[in-house]
């Protein structure tokens, strides 16, 4: 039976729009390509203890992105401090209090192709199963919102160009012992990086891990590196200078952080049933993706006419 919203993408956005549709009445499905939710909000177990080499805090500054997470707060899945959220136990405790649960959420759904019928839309994802629905929510990167949509992208939309996003290559190193970071990142050329200490953020596992986030310049040169071999050009650097690892892992962000956004909140197609959301509309990150989401979600909730059933 066709679903009332077919949502893409898992991350805040994706996740955030879930939750106001779902609690208003919808019958919503997820699909997300990767093995779990949370998007760049994400966090890599290990033996070690774990890296959150995504997202690992976000900021906090609208009113009604707050109150959203203030139960979250009472609930101890995040501490807010001075306008930060940090999400605990670790990076992806708050996308998982917010994943669907049972059978709205499908992982590992690439969807690869969108058509639309009179009454219908269907996603075929990369295994050839449709799914189908009546409304169509998108909130993955918008060059990846773009290319899906192809034909529907909606003619007196601003060209998804306007968007730009900064990729990051990311260092998860585990330390013998107590090492100086900027040291570290300096060695390894990550250039203007940021630099995490996983000890440093509340109710983590006791251990020298740290995560290495490269600027734009210093991470181009990697775009097209096979990871594993990334990993080991740098445990080879570091090594050489006698720098005592447990573990070394590489991670790349194609879409990190948006450099320049699209006007507006969000994007809602003047004849089709599709929305496109996400933290291309604003340079604040998980915060931008909220608010996003949150005005998709009540677009879609205030053009829709209740089912007899009181479902969207």
């Amino acid at each position: 039976m066709p679903r009332d919203i077919l949502i893409i993408g898992s991350g805040m956005a994706g996740l955030t729009a879930y939750h106001i549709l779902n609690k208003s009445g919808f019958h919503c499905l997820m699909l997300e390509k990767a093995r779990g939710v949370g998007g760049r909000m994400t966090h890599r177990r290990h033996e070690l203890g774990g890296y959150d080499h995504g997202t690992s805090s976000f900021k906090v500054s609208a009113p009604i992105f707050k109150d959203f997470l203030e139960n979250f707060v009472s609930e101890g899945i995040l501490e807010l401090h001075e306008g930060w959220a940090t999400p605990k136990p670790a990076g992806n405790a708050l996308a998982k209090a917010l994943s669907p649960s049972g059978d709205d959420f499908l992982p590992q759904a690439h969807v690869v192709d969108v058509e639309l019928t009179d009454d219908l839309v269907r996603l075929t994802d990369a295994q050839g199963a449709v799914h189908e629905g009546t409304k169509l929510l998108i909130t993955c990167p918008m060059p990846q919102a773009k290319a899906l949509l192809g034909q529907y992208w909606d003619a007196h939309w601003p060209h998804a160009d306007h968007v730009s996003y900064r990729p990051v290559l990311t260092m998860m190193l585990a330390l013998e012992k107590p090492q100086d970071g900027n040291e570290l990142a300096r060695l390894m050329g990550a250039g203007d990086a940021t630099i995490i200490w996983e000890s440093d953020k509340p109710e983590r596992a006791e251990g020298h891990r740290l995560v290495v986030h490269f600027d734009e310049d210093a991470t181009l040169p990697f775009l097209q590196t096979d990871l594993k071999e990334i990993a080991r050009h740098m445990s080879g650097i570091l090594e050489d200078a006698g720098v005592e690892l447990l573990n070394i892992q590489a991670h790349r962000w194609l879409y990190a952080h948006t450099k320049s956004a699209m006007a507006g909140e969000m994007l809602a197609h003047q004849s089709l049933p599709i929305w496109v959301a996400g933290d291309g509309f604003g340079l604040d990150g998980v915060e931008t993706a909220f608010l996003s989401a949150h005005a998709a979600a009540l677009d879609i909730i205030e053009g829709s006419d209740p089912h007899p059933d009181g479902k969207g």
